[in-house]
């Protein structure tokens, strides 16, 4: 998976994932959705690869997925860089627009592994609705940025390729242009650079 393929994430699927991948068909009744945590997915947690592989052997229990529609809620990109490189995505609220996601119905073992592999996140509940082929999903959540997401004059950017989120960023910070490619960002120092510029020049906003 290369950085600049992100969120590597394919057109959200029904299904069950288990550690071998994804596999079609029914989903489990509703009261047995119902006893998990539903949480949808703006970034590469909606690819049923990533999710294999960070939750390994504990998608034995399987984990739904399933396409859904949250309103009031637009997908845009962290405000920093991560350290493979890419710059991740990340919700913010946005009235009267609708985000077609991937939703997940994870068990408590599930859950607690993915919160570990999101350190810079963490999980709301949402207030706008959510709804999905089985109707309306009570208490959804998603994963927010604990450092904003990128926005120029407080109009979040929304979710673009990686070619064009740092063309974006090169054309707002022209002295650091050098910098922004996946091999130079996987360099801490560099990544600090660009956080701090950000900073600088105001391109965070907190929709949250």
């Amino acid at each position: 998976m290369h950085p600049a393929d992100y969120p590597w994430s394919v057109p959200p699927v029904s299904g069950i994932v288990r550690p071998d991948g994804i596999e079609g068909g029914e989903l489990p009744s509703s009261a047995v959705l119902a006893a998990r945590t539903p949480v949808v997915a703006v970034g590469s947690n909606a690819s049923p690869a990533v999710l294999v592989r960070k939750l390994g052997d504990l998608l034995a229990t399987g984990l739904p997925v399933a396409p859904a529609v949250v309103d009031d809620l637009v997908v845009g990109h962290f405000a920093q860089v991560a350290a493979r490189g890419f710059v991740a995505a990340a919700p913010a609220r946005s009235p009267g627009v609708r985000a077609e996601l991937s939703l997940g119905w994870f068990d408590e073992a599930q859950l607690a592994r993915l919160d570990e592999t999101e350190p810079n996140y963490h999980r709301e509940v949402l207030t706008s609705s959510c709804t999905w082929a089985g109707g309306t999903v009570e208490g959804a959540q998603v994963y927010v940025s604990d450092h904003g997401v990128l926005a120029d004059e407080g109009e979040v950017l929304p979710l673009r390729s990686q070619a064009e989120v740092l063309g974006w960023l090169g054309e707002r910070l022209p002295h650091l242009a050098t910098d922004l490619t996946h091999e130079r960002l996987t360099d801490l120092d560099v990544r600090e650079r660009v956080r701090l510029a950000v900073i600088d020049a105001g391109l965070v906003a907190h929709p949250w």
